[in-house]
């Protein structure tokens, strides 16, 4: 029997992941039961995102209320892949929301399409935030689950 709190390294599929709603799940072979996964462990592991199918190596615990990934050691196999050929883009663009709780958020080009902006772009050039509105510069790649920004450039 596993000691409660005791650290399992465990290589898991996210089954599921949704960053609005800060949590998700995973699969994890001879465990019955899917293990938690909460956003702060993700942002943590400096990730930041998961997709859906992704392969992570991770600690998971046992608690009262069932498994729940500790840490993210790292991401074995993406499911999110790029679909440009070539160069990334360097884009305007106009910020539509970022949520620093979050840690990620969008802005919006000329075209009306999305473009998801990852916290660590902001930490690189030490920004908490951006306000809506501000219009700014990007480098970005289509994967596919849309637009992602790359590069900021200021």
């Amino acid at each position: 029997m596993i000691e409660e709190k005791t650290p399992i390294r465990v290589t898991g599929c996210v089954k599921w992941f949704n960053q609005f709603k800060g949590y998700g799940f995973v699969e994890v072979e001879n465990i019955s039961e899917d293990v938690f996964l909460h956003f702060l462990v993700v942002d943590k592991s400096g990730l930041g995102h998961l997709n859906n199918n992704d392969v992570i190596l991770c600690d998971i615990i046992k608690s009262d209320n069932g498994y729940q990934v500790k840490d993210i050691i790292e991401l074995l196999r993406s499911n999110k892949y790029e679909v440009d050929e070539g160069e990334p883009t360097r884009t305007a663009a106009v910020m539509k929301w970022f949520n620093p709780s979050k840690g990620f958020g969008f802005a919006q080009l000329d075209s009306g399409e999305d473009v998801f902006i990852h916290s660590s772009l902001l930490k690189k050039h030490k920004l908490a935030t951006i306000e809506p509105g501000r219009e700014i510069e990007l480098m970005i790649h289509r994967t596919n689950f849309g637009y992602e920004a790359i590069e900021m450039i200021i």
